[in-house]
C-alpha cells in the first residue's frame, strides 16, 4: 500500500491574537518561517520513502496558508525525482475551469506525470469565498460544471461548453500534457450528501479527510459504489487522508490532546463553524448550519485549546500512538473503508516542526515498512448495497 506524506502551514498560535481583536499587531512567528517548515517537513518525504507529497488549499487565515497547491507541488516537482503528487484539494470554484485545465496538464509535463491524485472539492469558509468575489450559493454548480468541463479537456483535442455558469468556446488546451488518463485520476473530497452523490454519478472517486468517524466513513463508500452501480460505473477504493502523530510511547502520545484540540479550533474558525449565521440561508452549505449551531464561540473556542478531547470521542480515523498501535489501526482503516492508499497529515494544531519531523522518521523507520507490504483490496462491506437501491 502507498503512503503519502500531506504537508500545509499552520501558524496555529496565531489565532489566539485574531480571537483577542489584536489585528494591529504581527504574529509572533512570521507566516514565512511556518511555511519554510512545511518545506522542509515536504524535502522529507522522498528521502524517507515515502510514495508522494500532497497538499491542500487555503489562504486569508492562519489555517493551511496554501494560496496555490498545484504551484506547491511545482516546487517540489524540481525538487524530486520519483514521489507522486497529490491534492487535498483544490477548491473548484476558486478557479476559472480553463486555467485550472492548463495548470494540471502543466503541472503533468514539468512532474513527467507524477501527479496521479487530482483531488477536488468545492470549499466552505465564507472569507475565501468573499475574498474572492464568489458566491458560495453556486459552489455546487460551478463544481459540477468544471468535473464536466475537465472530462471533455481530458478527453478530446477540442471542446467547448455551455452551461449556466461557464460558457466555453472552442478551445484546445496548449500545452496539451503528457499523461492520457487524467480524468481517471480525479478524486473528490466532500462533507455533505449531495457533493457526495454528485461526484460519484460522474465518475469522480472519494477523497475522505479524517473528519469523519470510521464507521460514517465506511457507510460513505458504500454509497459511493451503489450510486456508481446504478450509473453503469465499477466499484472503486477511497484514498484516505489521516492525522497521525507517531511516537515511541503512549506518554508521548498523550501530548497528541492538545495539538487534536488546537486543530479542531483551528477548523471551527478559519471555516467559520463557530457561527451559525455563516450558513443561514446558503444553499447547499444547510448540513453545516446544523453543525455550527453546536460549535462553541470564538473566545470559548480559545478556552478549549489545552483541553483533551471528551470521552467517547471517535478517534478510530487518527493514527496517533506509539507505531504498533498505528499500524494496528491502519490495518482496521482499510478493512473498513478499502482505501486504497493513505496520505498522512503529520503537523496540525500547535504541533512543533521538529516533533512532526521525528513523526514523519519514526513512521518511515517501524511503519512504512510495514505498511508497503500490505495488500489493500477491496472489501465485500464496500460493495454496492442492494437494499439502498431498492
Amino acid at each position: 500500500m502507498k503512503v503519502n506524506l500531506g504537508i500545509a502551514s499552520q501558524n496555529s498560535a496565531d489565532w489566539q491574537r485574531i480571537i483577542d481583536g489584536d489585528l494591529d499587531s504581527r504574529p509572533k512567528t512570521a507566516d514565512w518561517r511556518i511555511v519554510e517548515q512545511a518545506l522542509a517537513l515536504g524535502d522529507l518525504a522522498e528521502p524517507l520513502g515515502y510514495d508522494g507529497i500532497w497538499v491542500p488549499e487555503h489562504f486569508g487565515t492562519p489555517y493551511g496558508m496554501t494560496p496555490n497547491p498545484l504551484q506547491l507541488l511545482s516546487y517540489f516537482a524540481g525538487r524530486t525525482e520519483r514521489i507522486s503528487f497529490g491534492t487535498q484539494i483544490v477548491v473548484v470554484p476558486w478557479w476559472n475551469p480553463v486555467r485550472l485545465i492548463h495548470q494540471i496538464c502543466y503541472l503533468d509535463i514539468i512532474s513527467n506525470g507524477r501527479y496521479e491524485t487530482i483531488g477536488l472539492g468545492r470549499g466552505v469558509a465564507k472569507s475565501e469565498f468573499d475574498s474572492l468575489g464568489i458566491p458560495r450559493e453556486t459552489s455546487m454548480k460551478r463544481f459540477e460544471e468544471t468535473i464536466e468541463i475537465l472530462e471533455l479537456a481530458f478527453s478530446q483535442d477540442r471542446f467547448s461548453y455551455e452551461g449556466e455558469i461557464f460558457k466555453i468556446p472552442e478551445t484546445e488546451i496548449r500545452p496539451a500534457p503528457k499523461s492520457s488518463d487524467l480524468f481517471s485520476r480525479l478524486y473528490g473530497a466532500s462533507a455533505t450528501g449531495p457533493s457526495l452523490e454528485m461526484i460519484s454519478r460522474k465518475g469522480v472517486k472519494p477523497l475522505f479527510v479524517g473528519n469523519k468517524p470510521l464507521s460514517e466513513a465506511a457507510k460513505d463508500v458504500r454509497k459511493v459504489n451503489t450510486m456508481r452501480q446504478e450509473v453503469g460505473l465499477p466499484p472503486c477504493q477511497p484514498k484516505n487522508i489521516l492525522f497521525t502523530f507517531c511516537v515511541s510511547s503512549k506518554e508521548e502520545a498523550a501530548k497528541a490532546d492538545e495539538y487534536l484540540a488546537t486543530a479542531n479550533r483551528d477548523v471551527a474558525l478559519a471555516y467559520g463553524l463557530n457561527d451559525p449565521s455563516n450558513f443561514a440561508g446558503v444553499k447547499g452549505y444547510e448540513s453545516y448550519a446544523d453543525r455550527a449551531s453546536s460549535a462553541t464561540a470564538p473566545g470559548e473556542a480559545a478556552k478549549e485549546t489545552n483541553k483533551p478531547a471528551p470521552k467517547g470521542y471517535d478517534q478510530s480515523n487518527l493514527m496517533i500512538g506509539t507505531p504498533e498501535t498505528i499500524i494496528e489501526r491502519i490495518i482496521e482503516n482499510q478493512k473498513a473503508c478499502s482505501f486504497s492508499e493513505i496520505t498522512l497529515m503529520p503537523q496540525f494544531g500547535t504541533m512543533p516542526y521538529e516533533e512532526a519531523a521525528e513523526s514523519v522518521k519514526l513512521f518511515a523507520k517501524e511503519v512504512l515498512p510495514v505498511v508497503h507490504k500490505m495488500d489493500a483490496p477491496l472489501h465485500a462491506a464496500a460493495l454496492p448495497d442492494q437494499k439502498l437501491r431498492a
